[in-house]
């Protein structure tokens, strides 16, 4: 039974402000109408840690039900929680919406996750709340700006993250035709382009993996798992602003230390160091590119030059060390310009000798192709 209606799930706290102990503790008690100090130090603790230590949230829950306990807003009896019918009064203002002693934690939790997703639909998020790939799917949904109407299936989230990271590896200067679920590239180099998208790219073995892996990659989670996913969501609830932290006064002189008469360091510090800008190139600036790099190192004879892709590849890295390219996204983007008819890539002939090493450092997998060479034609 839903704690909620769904039209309550709107924002953080109904006043825009973090879940505060004291909150959580009476919606906790309010949720399944009573409560034991264990069953909150179980349910809630973890969700403001680290900043809370175990013993620090024992201790501002103890002041919280001393302080609704005072209010009449508690009862205490024989160490269990009871909310009272004036508590259950302060405890909707603080949730509207909330249906005191109908549910239990786990309906309370998924609604506060449906919170924490940003989600209007609490009910669709209740049914995935135990199920980690349909929770990772609807937060990388709603991360990546996909319709989060219900979960894709990792299969086609997996294609969907992938022309992601290949249209953000032109600069978002193109849509990309790479076709959606699976029709485009396979699923390894598919898996492999989405692998990007996490803050240090990474190889996953499978969809699901991927797309829990990079749910929790995305929420900073601990574990790469339910669990993790599930408390890194319901920690944004409790996550006070930095609002103390000082600022510089640009305006005033820096106060130095004086100076010994033996110091013979630098009068000025060196400047900071220029942080290197990042360019990504178009479609057709990248396609010129691979043919320019290809050209002097192609191989044959006039009318059916090519050069290995792996030697491409570390043609352009040197040539175009602005776009910060990694050769997964660089292999992905030559698909792409092959697809668009920028470029024209060709498979390698068994019956030549070739460089073995060469031969599968440059494979690239396009449906039921692999290609092998850039072609070059003067």
């Amino acid at each position: 039974m839903a704690v909620l209606s769904s039209r309550s799930m709107r924002g953080a706290a109904p006043d825009g402000a973090p879940y505060s102990v004291a909150k959580l503790v009476l919606l906790r008690v309010a949720a399944a109408g009573g409560a034991t100090r264990a069953d909150l130090q179980r349910d809630l603790a973890a969700m403001f840690a680290p900043s809370l230590s175990g013993t620090n949230f024992r201790r501002s829950a103890e002041m919280a039900i001393l302080t609704f306990a005072n209010q009449q807003a508690l009862s205490d009896t024989k160490g269990r929680l009871q909310i009272t019918p004036q508590g259950l009064k302060v405890a909707e203002a603080l949730f509207p919406g909330l249906k005191g002693g109908k549910a239990c934690w786990p309906d309370l939790r998924a609604e506060l996750l449906c919170r924490a997703i940003g989600s209007p639909d609490a009910s669709a998020i209740a049914k995935i709340a135990d199920r980690p790939e349909a929770l990772a799917a609807i937060v990388l949904q709603k991360h990546f700006d996909l319709p989060a109407a219900k979960p894709l299936s990792p299969t086609d989230l997996r294609a969907e993250l992938a022309v992601i990271a290949l249209e953000r590896a032109f600069g978002n200067k193109i849509k990309t035709g790479l076709a959606k679920k699976g029709s485009g590239l396979p699923g390894k180099t598919a898996r492999l382009l989405a692998g990007q998208l996490f803050k240090k790219p990474r190889e996953i073995s499978s969809d699901g993996k991927l797309v829990v892996a990079l749910a929790a990659d995305v929420l900073g989670a601990a574990e790469e798992s339910l669990d993790g996913i599930r408390l890194a969501l319901l920690r944004r609830l409790t996550r006070e602003p930095d609002q103390n932290r000082p600022t510089v006064d640009l305006t005033r002189p820096r106060q130095t230390a004086p100076r010994a008469a033996n110091d013979i360091s630098p009068l000025e510090a060196p400047p900071p160091a220029i942080p290197r800008q990042i360019v990504r190139p178009d479609l057709r600036e990248f396609a010129s590119a691979v043919v320019d790099a290809a050209r002097p190192i192609a191989e044959g004879w006039p009318g059916n030059k090519k050069a290995f892709i792996s030697r491409v590849w570390r043609a352009i890295r040197e040539a175009r060390s602005e776009w910060d390219l990694t050769e997964i996204a660089f292999k992905g983007m030559l698909a792409e310009a092959h697809r668009a008819g920028e470029v024209m890539l060709t498979t390698a002939d068994l019956k030549d000798r070739c460089d073995l090493k060469e031969l599968e450092d440059s494979k690239i997998l396009y449906k039921n192709t692999i290609w092998h060479f850039v072609r070059v034609e003067d």
